[in-house]
């Protein structure tokens, strides 16, 4: 009665795990078989992802492509600096024009400025200086003992445009007395003319050749001394527009003696110091006629008619 009864009551459990065993055996095999089909598709799903990376990688080191407008694009390149210029800065560029404008604000910051439209002629001084234009007073100090400052045409009719000369005061405790950067034009003189000087043979040095403006000015280097003075200058004729122009510049001194507390200064330094006025010289057409022109073309008129 009991086997009876155990069978009774194990049928349907027993049946009830046939019907599970029968069940699972086909999940089994789906799951087996999904399980080889993924993995086949592993190497189809590596490989896409190596496309997609290699993809990704040569889009970013590519060269840049054309716009919409199809123009191509370039990136700009940097100069190369060498070793020994990497600390300096890299500046823009200017233009010719800004250049020019920037020269002429620093220069004038800088410099006294002369210009003379009638004859054409323009040069900058050192700023602190004093410029006086036309004729020289009575009082200025020149050459000391040696008398004003010269002008060496060897005909008569030239005119002083304009001088430069240190303010008073400096150089305190030398023998300094005095300097000077003058120019003058004698209009009408032939090249001829322009070439000579009344400079004495024996006040004369050595011979000196200056381009300015592409116009050749020739000269001497000239020395005198007298009355316990000393003085050392420079004078340059050059012809352009029908006018010799004469540019001098030169440093007096006051003999020092054994017994003299005076510092002699350095003659050579001032001389080159005032060789950079002479660089800053323009000569160029004049801006209207002259009126020395008109003046002996005038004259000229005059006596032809009273001839007549």
């Amino acid at each position: 009665m009991r086997n009876v009864l155990r069978k009774a009551i194990a049928g349907p459990a027993q049946s009830r795990r046939d019907a599970g065993s029968r069940t699972a055996a086909p999940l089994r095999a789906q799951v087996r078989e999904e399980v080889r089909l993924d993995s086949a598709l592993v190497p189809i799903v590596c490989a896409a992802l190596l496309y997609a990376v290699s993809w990704v990688m040569g889009c970013s080191s590519a060269p840049a492509g054309k716009p919409a407008g199809g123009k191509k694009v370039t990136q700009a390149v940097l100069p190369q600096l060498s070793p020994d210029d990497v600390n300096d800065k890299l500046t823009p560029a200017l233009s010719g024009r800004k250049l020019t404008v920037e020269k002429m604000a620093q220069r004038a910051a800088s410099s006294l400025q002369y210009a003379n439209e009638e004859y054409g002629i323009a040069f900058d001084a050192p700023k602190g200086y004093q410029l006086k234009e036309g004729e020289l007073p009575q009082m200025d100090r020149g050459l000391g003992y040696l008398g004003p400052i010269p002008m060496h045409f060897a005909q008569p009719g030239g005119i002083r445009l304009a001088t430069v000369e240190p303010p008073a005061g400096i150089h305190v405790g030398t023998n300094f007395v005095n300097e000077f950067f003058t120019v003058s034009a004698h209009y009408g003189a032939t090249p001829a003319v322009c070439a000579q000087f009344d400079i004495p043979e024996g006040g004369r040095t050595a011979a000196l050749t200056r381009t300015i403006e592409s116009i050749e000015f020739h000269g001497f280097e000239e020395r005198a001394a007298a009355s316990m003075h000393q003085y050392r200058g420079v004078y340059l004729h050059g012809y352009a527009n029908e006018t010799c122009y004469e540019i001098g510049y030169g440093v007096a001194t006051a003999g020092v003696g054994a017994s003299s507390s005076l510092k002699g200064i350095d003659e050579e330094k001032r001389l080159k110091a005032l060789e950079r006025i002479l660089g800053t010289v323009r000569i160029e057409a004049p801006a209207f006629e002259n009126p020395a022109k008109e003046t002996s073309e005038a004259s000229g008129e005059n006596k032809n008619s009273s001839s007549r």
